[in-house]
């Protein structure tokens, strides 16, 4: 066991229970959340530019296609049909959360287990890019195609206005990619600094962050404990259904390749979410998304056993 991976986990769990039961911590920390996750954001653009992405993007065309289809439309689809059948409740939370792109700390994941980065960092570039287009049409059309099949539509709030999201989402996006293209540009010394320290930078920012996202919901999580483990255990089952998902997929990739693909299956950017669901959703979404950073931990130790080499006899 990697001491990183055990930093990693700690820091996190530490920090959403400091959230929970220390709210005066995060009185400073209000606005933090979005800011913490633009700066993450532009951590993980740093690594890969305009330039360098058109190549990688044509270089690995069929896997990236691949693996954003799956991640931006097919996975929510199987998310909430799993989760209608036994967690009616987060069935939304689920398809929000399946059609989220690959997360930030997939590139960090990757690199300490040897995957295949170059795949993982464009991924996380496309499907974040992606998001604001395909997340509104995701809701739009499979709301519009559940009520033509006679089925129970999405509970999507009666206020939601799927451009004003969409608008949001890019501003939230775009600012980073922007700022990351102008560092590499003409501030290529701090773009390699922060990149060697990208580790301690990121594992502070989750920290920050999950103590202003926590104890915005502290109040309820303390009078009703049991809403927290439901959210939890729908996180826990939701990470389960998109790991197996990868499964299938993978199984005749390399090494790199199927880890690349696994890593990006489960290591969402749930942050991004959560902060959608706050602005435009419940707190039942809200808080699944947050509890995701539970499980989404512990899979990295998942993921060291199944970047062992196999035993040769």
């Amino acid at each position: 066991m990697n001491p990183r991976d055990l930093v990693m986990v700690f820091s996190s769990l530490a920090s959403m229970a400091a959230g929970v039961f220390l709210p005066q911590l995060a009185d400073p920390l209000a606005a933090m959340p979005r800011l913490i996750l633009i700066f993450m954001l532009y951590m993980s653009f740093l690594a890969v530019g305009v330039e360098e992405l058109r190549q990688e993007t044509r270089t690995m065309a069929v896997p990236l296609c691949l693996l954003t289809i799956y991640r931006l439309a097919l996975l929510p689809i199987l998310c909430l049909a799993v989760f209608r059948l036994i967690m009616p409740q987060f069935a939304l939370g689920a398809f929000l959360l399946g059609a989220s792109p690959v997360g930030v700390m997939a590139a960090v994941f990757s690199l300490m287990l040897r995957a295949n980065t170059a795949l993982i960092l464009v991924a996380n570039i496309a499907t974040s890019l992606l998001l604001p287009l395909s997340l509104p049409a995701m809701l739009s059309l499979t709301d519009s195609a559940l009520r033509m099949l006679g089925l129970t539509p999405l509970s999507l709030p009666p206020h939601l206005e799927l451009g004003h999201m969409g608008l949001s989402l890019a501003v939230t996006i775009l600012l980073p990619f922007a700022a990351a293209h102008l560092t590499r540009t003409y501030w290529n010394k701090l773009r390699h600094t922060l990149l060697r320290q990208q580790f301690p930078l990121l594992t502070v920012a989750i920290a920050v962050s999950n103590i202003s996202i926590f104890s915005n919901y502290g109040d309820l999580l303390r009078q009703s404990p049991s809403f927290i483990f439901q959210a939890l255990g729908a996180a826990c089952l939701l990470c389960v259904l998109m790991t197996l998902a990868a499964l299938p997929v993978t199984r005749h990739m390399t090494r790199q390749t199927r880890l690349a693909f696994l890593i990006s299956f489960g290591v969402i950017n749930n942050v991004l979410l959560m902060i959608v669901c706050m602005e435009f959703f419940s707190a039942t979404e809200a808080l699944m998304a947050a509890a995701y950073l539970v499980p989404l931990y512990i899979l990295l130790f998942y993921y060291r056993l199944c970047s062992r080499e196999p035993a040769h006899t």
